[in-house]
């Protein structure tokens, strides 16, 4: 497994900061599908790409900040039709990015998507590798948000969730780990701060591939 390659960049990617990058990711992104992707996947990278459109166009507008989190996927194997390797919007790190832009507004939303998204991730490079970053950050600046999306999961959902945020190589690079730590315990919520760190002690004996 790569070292955890998105550090912090998610958190400094805010307001129209992040849509000022875009466009120079976006021109990259071939027209073309590949032949591995679906009419359906094409059809919603479609979709996202106009989302996307229009939140360049005005970021501050909520109906279409509204919109973007209504089209990204909500369900992690369409996320990773959509964004893994010879899909129409690999690697999604722009695109992911961008709601990062939107949890202020919207930070429920956003949370429950990260959150619906990470409970059946893998860790591996790219796409699944920022929706971490992303989901830590996250969780790591709306830990009250985060923690309360989270009790709502069954127990091996969040078992599977917080073992992936747990997936990384050096967590001495990765302060968004101790800080849900940290903010789950000021928060009263002891038993899931402890379920962190001992799923951060399980990864820490594991050797990196």
């Amino acid at each position: 497994m790569a070292e955890n390659s998105a550090p912090c960049i998610l958190a400094n990617m805010k307001g129209t900061l992040a849509f000022a990058l875009i466009p120079l990711f976006i021109s990259i992104v071939p027209n073309a599908c590949s032949a591995a992707s679906s009419p359906a996947a094409t059809a919603k990278a479609q979709q996202l790409r106009h989302a996307l459109s229009q939140l360049q166009r005005d970021p501050n507008n909520r109906g279409f900040q509204r919109e973007y989190i209504r089209v990204f996927p909500h369900d992690y194997k369409v996320f990773l039709e959509l964004f893994d390797l010879d899909h129409p919007l690999y690697d999604g790190a722009d695109l992911i990015a961008v709601l990062s832009s939107l949890d202020k507004t919207f930070d429920t939303e956003v949370g429950n998507l990260l959150i619906e998204l990470s409970k059946d991730a893998h860790y591996e490079a790219d796409a699944p590798g920022y929706l971490q970053n992303a989901t830590a950050v996250f969780a790591s600046q709306h830990t009250e948000t985060f923690l309360s999306s989270l009790k709502r999961l069954p127990a091996d959902k969040q078992g599977h969730l917080v073992g992936f945020l747990a997936d990384v190589e050096n967590f001495r690079s990765y302060p968004e780990y101790q800080l849900i730590i940290d903010h789950s315990i000021a928060l009263g919520e002891v038993s899931i701060a402890r379920q962190f760190e001992s799923a951060r002690a399980k990864r820490s004996q594991q050797p990196n591939d």
